[in-house]
């Protein structure tokens, strides 16, 4: 009996996520998958939950090592990021433009054009899938907002054509009168 009383926790393990993820491991928040601007307790709660996930006592044997040095950098990244003076430091050597990045895409929703196609880890989450009913709402709207921009278009057109005819028939209609 007491050779195995890991049996539950190895069991639960492979109920669980196999696979450690794949973030940027020189990148300490995405580690973390906390935005820049994450509080100690967050960062802290995000230290806690994936230390839970992916301990190696946790997952399948084949992945052990994996989770092994993943948690080595989970707690790498905990040790800096929960450290107010070697977060600033280490805030401080991250690019300007990649913390500016990603503050921007979580004011705008992502809408950072292609050099943004990295996703938020947070706003992802909080994403769901479209219904039928609203992607064919979306396509009605969208091709009435289309007849609407060519209904305007033509007319605006034509317009000018109506005008440039007219204004040529009064030039023509002045000459004939005054000669």
């Amino acid at each position: 009996m007491a050779a195995r009383p890991n049996q539950g926790n190895a069991q639960r393990g492979h109920q669980r996520s196999t696979h450690p993820p794949a973030p940027d491991r020189d990148n300490l928040y995405q580690l973390l998958s906390v935005p820049y601007t994450a509080s100690a307790s967050d960062i802290t709660k995000s230290y806690r939950d994936a230390m839970k996930r992916f301990h190696p006592d946790r997952v399948l044997p084949e992945h052990r090592q994996a989770a092994e040095d993943l948690c080595k950098d989970l707690n790498r990244a905990y040790k800096t990021l929960s450290n107010p003076v070697e977060r600033l430091a280490y805030d401080r050597t991250i690019r300007k433009v990649e913390v500016q990045g990603q503050i921007m895409q979580r004011y705008t929703g992502e809408f950072g054009g292609p050099r943004h196609a990295q996703q938020d880890q947070h706003a992802t989450r909080l994403k769901r899938d479209i219904t039928d009913a609203e992607r064919r709402d979306y396509r009605r709207s969208e091709r009435s907002a289309f007849l609407t921009l060519f209904s305007v278009f033509l007319v605006v057109t034509l317009g000018a054509i109506g005008l440039i005819l007219v204004g040529g028939l009064v030039s023509f209609l002045f000459r004939l009168i005054v000669s």
